[in-house]
């Protein structure tokens, strides 16, 4: 229990300190993801080039007349196909937003079938509103299919439904991860630098109790912050699709991200003495993840060969999970519990290695 004690009391130490100068430190939490917002939540709010898959199965001129009206329309980015099993196999891996069907016996007054991905409101709409544009021209009859089926959805599709909550999820880790990173290990290079860290372990303190204390202190940050940019987010027109349950998940997975970075933090700060080098080095950790994370567009748009950087990247669990319940309302309970205990081990790691660095820490 002393090393506990020990741990909280430098823990509310550091929070005393950040309390003098709290209105910088929320100033700062707010602006960095209101900017972000600003300047990026409208991208998505049209659709250009939606991915439709067309089958003509009528191979006429009258279905090739059809197909080349539908390549007309910017909006639509069209993909001819014979096979009908291999588009809608399409449509169920999010690789096209609709697909388009038209018969054998097609004519200019004949029937055409739509497929649609409805898990993207604004994009399938959009999509279905051209494609039934283009058939009214024909005097063609449209069936629309798949309205409430709930199909797997490619996120640089799905973003059209709503960019500011698939932005907002991105943005809660990435300043949940940097809160982390300005924190606890800012604040142990301060103590360095102040001889403060040197005063602590010329006491009996135990050095699990400030290594603690730090960690302790960083989650914190990260939480205010993460919350800051949930809140700010909300406001500017996010929204959580599960309501006001999904705030649960939502907050733990920032605050797993939030422990993990402050592992690295620590480590860090074990093994820097300045502040500058720290930036520098922290930024170059964070930045990369974030981007690999897809915090500002899916996975699957990274070049090929980052691909595999994203799969090992655990922002990109956090993201995932928070994106999921933001835009779909739901996160299955086999993908939390996945996504959890890869993000605990990440915290275990990166923890158990600040604890070993700071073993052997220069107070000076």
């Amino acid at each position: 229990m002393g090393i506990i004690k020990d741990a909280y009391s430098l823990y509310i130490r550091d929070m005393l300190i950040f309390k003098k100068n709290w209105k910088t430190s929320v100033a700062r939490s707010i602006i960095f993801p209101l900017t972000l917002i600003l300047l990026l939540g409208n991208l998505g709010t049209t659709v250009n080039h939606a991915p439709i898959a067309v089958v003509n199965l009528a191979q006429n001129p009258e279905a090739m007349e059809l197909i080349s009206d539908l390549n007309s329309v910017s909006a639509l980015q069209i993909y001819a196909m014979t096979n009908q099993q291999q588009a809608m196999q399409m449509l169920a891996n999010g690789y096209v937003i609709s697909v388009v069907v038209i018969p054998q016996g097609f004519s200019r007054y004949g029937q055409i079938y739509i497929y649609t991905d409805v898990s993207s409101p604004i994009a399938s709409q959009e999509a279905d509103a051209a494609i039934e544009q283009v058939a009214a021209g024909f005097g063609a009859r449209t069936s629309i299919y798949n309205r409430g089926v709930a199909i797997n959805t490619n996120y640089v599709y799905g973003a059209g439904s709503n960019y500011k909550s698939f932005l907002i999820a991105g943005i809660v880790i990435m300043v949940a991860a940097f809160g982390s990173m300005w924190s606890g290990g800012f604040t142990l290079i301060t103590d360095r630098q102040l001889g403060n860290l040197k005063a602590f372990m010329a006491t009996p303190v135990h050095k699990l109790s400030i290594l603690l204390g730090k960690i302790t202190y960083g989650i914190s940050q990260s939480m205010i912050n993460g919350m800051l940019a949930l809140a700010i987010g909300l406001l500017y027109g996010g929204t959580i699709a599960s309501g006001y349950a999904g705030l649960v998940p939502i907050i733990w997975f920032a605050f797993l991200s939030a422990l993990g970075f402050s592992g690295v933090a620590t480590a860090l700060g074990t093994r820097i003495n300045k502040i500058e080098v720290y930036s520098l080095i922290g930024m170059a950790i964070t930045l990369p993840l974030w981007i690999l994370s897809g915090a500002f567009l899916p996975t699957s748009t990274l070049p090929r060969f980052m691909q595999p950087f994203s799969t090992y990247n655990p922002m990109t669990y956090a993201v995932d999970a928070v994106r999921d319940v933001m835009l779909k309302g739901v996160l299955p309970l086999s993908t939390l519990i996945y996504y959890s205990a890869l993000l605990i081990g990440f915290a275990a790691v990166t923890i158990a290695i600040s604890l070993i660095l700071f073993k052997n820490v220069n107070p000076v």
